[in-house]
């Protein structure tokens, strides 16, 4: 009986010392510390650098100013002494051009088809002095009054006066204006051809 009790006693001394160690090993149970991260407050500078951004290159195309050149030009031939034909009036006139010659044998005057206005008669000849065909048209011929007015109604014409005229060759005829009886005193003829380099202003003397 001693035995037995002596034996459960051990037992129990031994469970109970187990039980002292493993209390000793983790005195305060199962409480885990754990440790709060302290937060960590990002720098941010005051003057912050910028990044340079890259330079823009613009391409200035060269503006070409274009210089206009003017040739200067040959105006209208003025004839302010005129020509007489040979063996002509003395209100006759010989005009010469490059190719071709232009007689004025006269200019007259008569009372217009309406009331104020004056019949003005031109006879003339062309003469084709070229190598080639020229023309003889009704537009070529204009009458200016002293003021700048031009007059280019003709009433009438020579029949077969207009036309191409062959090398060396001539053609003869009158043409009758219509003008304002007022305009008659300065009347120039304006013969404008073709060329228009030969264009000429010829004073007239009109009887």
């Amino acid at each position: 009986m001693n035995n037995i009790y002596m034996k459960s006693a051990i037992i129990c001394g031994i469970v109970f010392l187990l039980f002292a160690i493993t209390s000793c090993g983790n005195p305060t149970g199962s409480n885990v510390s754990t440790s709060t991260p302290t937060p960590i407050q990002q720098e941010v500078s005051t003057n912050p650098t910028i990044a340079p951004s890259p330079t823009a290159t613009h391409a200035h195309s060269a503006q070409v100013v274009a210089t206009p050149t003017s040739t200067p030009g040959s105006g209208p031939l003025v004839i302010l002494t005129p020509t007489p034909l040979p063996g002509g009036s003395s209100n006759s006139q010989l005009v010469t051009l490059p190719d071709r010659t232009l007689a004025i044998h006269s200019a007259s005057k008569q009372p217009g088809m309406v009331a104020n206005s004056t019949a003005i008669s031109l006879v003339m000849t062309i003469n084709n002095t070229g190598t080639k065909p020229i023309l003889n048209q009704a537009a070529y011929y204009l009458l200016v009054g002293s003021e700048g007015d031009v007059f280019g109604y003709q009433s009438s014409a020579t029949a077969g006066y207009f036309g191409t005229i062959a090398s060396h060759n001539s053609s003869s005829g009158t043409i009758v204006f219509q003008v304002p009886a007022a305009a008659v005193k300065g009347l120039r003829l304006m013969f404008r051809p073709e060329i228009v380099q030969e264009t000429v202003f010829v004073a007239l003397s009109v009887n």
